[in-house]
């Protein structure tokens, strides 16, 4: 597993969407996507690796590959340096001591760029929602990339940088720099590794939240209540004794509830037997594995069974369940009998608990 992802866990924070600033080819996207992130965007400058890169997230649906050279501000024009080591060692700056340690990697060429920032990018591609582990690799500019990241940082739970104890390339920044910076931001280290040069990586986080005991069953009424689902998995037998009522007793325990076959748009309902004014849908998601398979939940309510209007669309992000992140739909009041999720893609469909108030 990437030490971003390694880090991530063992601070506590699932890997809800990663944000990723010099990407290469995308090296390391099979771990992105076994971790559950969704969605993950890639941001590489070099054209020759991006054409690469978009090749390899071609069958991945909700990772997406931006080309941009991300600084502190948007609208600049730069000549971004292209190195002869298949992109990677690529640099707004000029080689500097990187020429000495590393004297087989020259620039062959350099690309005329506009500048953008982390947070236009954010605003671009991410609805609004910060992805909570930001990954940066930009080669010296580091610190350029994080000062252009100050409005989506208060969000971010992790970030794994490369840094060095003195700059790399001509004008770059330090590990003191970056580690300064990021205290402002309550992400402070928590794991580093240098080589024997004073290069490498480090992972800063924040403290771990104490998220607040939601209240379970206190007007929840669904709970008991009859349920169906599409399709019948055989891992239901495996794991779920109650068939799409396993979803609706019981505490969280972050294992399937339910469990439907690999189809189309999979769904599971509740019959509430009556009509209410709800509240709230609470979706614990499974967190034992393939939380992504979540990611484009879409919530109905319906007073017939036979009308249905969206109340939600997930678009695409994952999100947690026993963890104390679940998705809550808040609903104000509205009034229904039936609560339908279902997704809009082909895959499974399995949650934890669902908890209509």
């Amino acid at each position: 597993m990437l030490d971003a992802l390694e880090q991530m866990g063992i601070a506590g924070f699932p890997v809800e969407s990663v944000l990723h600033v010099g990407a290469n080819e995308g090296q390391e996207r099979n771990d992105y996507a076994a971790s559950g992130a969704s969605p993950v965007l890639y941001v590489e400058p070099v054209d020759s690796a991006l054409a690469i890169l978009q090749a390899n997230l071609a069958d991945m649906p909700f990772h997406k590959a931006i080309r941009a050279v991300c600084a502190e501000r948007a609208g600049e024009e730069v000549l971004f340096n292209v190195a002869s080591n298949g992109g990677q060692s690529s640099s707004l700056f000029a080689l500097g001591a990187h020429a000495e340690h590393h004297p087989d990697i020259v620039y062959t060429g350099a690309q005329r760029m506009v500048t953008t920032t982390v947070d236009q990018i954010v605003a671009e591609h991410c609805a609004g929602r910060v992805p909570n582990l930001l990954v940066i690799d930009a080669q010296g500019a580091d610190l350029r990339v994080l000062q252009g990241a100050r409005q989506s940082l208060p969000a971010v739970d992790g970030v794994y940088i490369e840094v060095s104890e003195q700059p790399l390339y001509e004008g770059g920044c330090t590990l003191e720099e970056v580690t300064a910076f990021l205290k402002g931001f309550g992400l402070r280290p928590r794991w580093l590794r240098l080589d024997g040069a004073g290069h490498g990586e480090a992972f800063y986080c924040r403290q771990k939240p104490a998220y607040p005991i939601l209240p379970l069953f206190d007007g929840v009424v669904s709970v008991g209540k009859p349920a169906a689902q599409s399709s019948l998995c055989e891992w239901s037998y495996f794991d779920v004794a109650d068939g799409p009522t396993g979803c609706l007793n019981g505490a969280p325990t972050g294992r399937p509830g339910f469990h439907t076959d690999i189809e189309d748009a999979p769904w599971w309902q509740v019959d509430l037997e009556a009509v209410y004014a709800l509240n709230e849908v609470r979706v614990f998601n499974r967190m034992d594995a393939a939380r992504d398979r979540s990611r484009t939940l879409r919530v109905s309510l319906s007073e017939d069974g036979d009308m249905w209007r969206l109340v939600h669309d997930q678009g695409g992000y994952t999100f947690g369940g026993a963890d104390g992140r679940p998705l809550r739909v808040m609903l104000a009041g509205e009034r229904a009998r039936y609560v339908r999720l279902q997704l809009a893609e082909r895959t499974y469909l399995h949650l934890d608990k669902v908890f209509v108030l």
